[in-house]
């Protein structure tokens, strides 16, 4: 299995950004009643949006040529390649499961990509539908693609779905992993996000913590992907008018990405632009 557009090799990925530069969130009005506007900044490797190939599959030419064309950014073109690719693989006088799953999956990954959220869930939910039942309710893979479906309702704005299919993968990866596994850190990452997105800023800091945690652990002090945990933190105390505490984490990752990345880094001057912003 290929797990989550990277993390820790495969799996770090996962509390990683797959995404272009970050911006800063849009400032929160203390009187609105909504949720504040979603933060754009993702940490330097793939994030919270979970990007997770399932299974090991036998790839077909057309399979491989849908591949390069997600990867080239021509989502619909790879949509229609998959799209190939299942029908024949249905029409199989014995299809096999792994290609069916894993077929369902890169097309809801194709159509994620190109913006069609809910033809992604449709074929999502039919590949989790064929690992249930061939893997078993607390199966790693399952728990991907809980974690898959609950990335397309955070892109839909549907925040409690997304937080309800996070924490069923949290659940399963906690059970199987170990509670220091890079899923696990990727998972309390995607939860914290949730939270953040719908202003309940105690709740995003309890998991935003534990995933900086994990990743201190695994990564050391200086890496980047910590630097982005503590930038994710610094949203939060700005959200929450704590200017103080915003202050101290997004020192502490300019800190980091000054040293790791350099001063010319988007990174770096994302959370340059953000101390500046304070002294203000």
């Amino acid at each position: 299995m290929k797990a989550l557009c990277g993390l820790f090799a495969l799996t770090l990925g996962l509390l990683l950004g797959c995404t272009s530069t970050p911006e800063p969130p849009a400032k929160p009005k203390a009187e609105a009643k909504q949720p504040p506007a979603k933060s754009k900044e993702k940490p330097e490797q793939p994030p919270a949006k979970p990007k997770v190939e399932l299974t090991k599959a036998t790839l077909t030419p057309g399979m491989e040529a849908a591949k390069k064309a997600h990867e080239a950014g021509n989502y619909r073109e790879a949509a229609r390649l998959y799209t190939v690719e299942l029908a024949a693989e249905e029409a199989k006088r014995a299809p096999s499961w792994v290609q069916l799953s894993y077929l369902h999956n890169e097309l809801g990954l194709a159509l994620d990509s190109a913006g069609q959220y809910d033809k992604a869930l449709e074929y999502f939910q039919k590949s989790l539908a064929i690992m249930l039942k061939q893997l078993g309710p607390e199966h790693p893979d399952v728990a991907s693609s809980y974690n898959n479906i609950g990335g397309v309702y955070d892109k839909k704005g549907e925040y409690d779905h997304s937080l309800e299919f996070y924490q069923k993968a949290l659940a399963i990866w906690l059970k199987q992993l170990g509670p220091e596994h890079p899923n696990v850190a990727a998972s309390y990452n995607n939860i914290g996000l949730m939270h953040y997105n719908k202003g309940e800023y105690d709740h995003a800091l309890e998991n935003y913590q534990k995933a900086l945690a994990i990743v201190l652990k695994q990564l050391g002090p200086e890496h980047p992907s910590v630097a982005s945990g503590y930038s994710n933190m610094a949203f939060v105390y700005k959200a929450k008018k704590d200017l103080a505490k915003a202050k101290e984490y997004w020192e502490k990752a300019h800190t980091i990405r000054l040293k790791k990345l350099g001063p010319n880094h988007p990174y770096t001057k994302g959370t340059k632009a953000e101390l500046d912003e304070l002294k203000e």
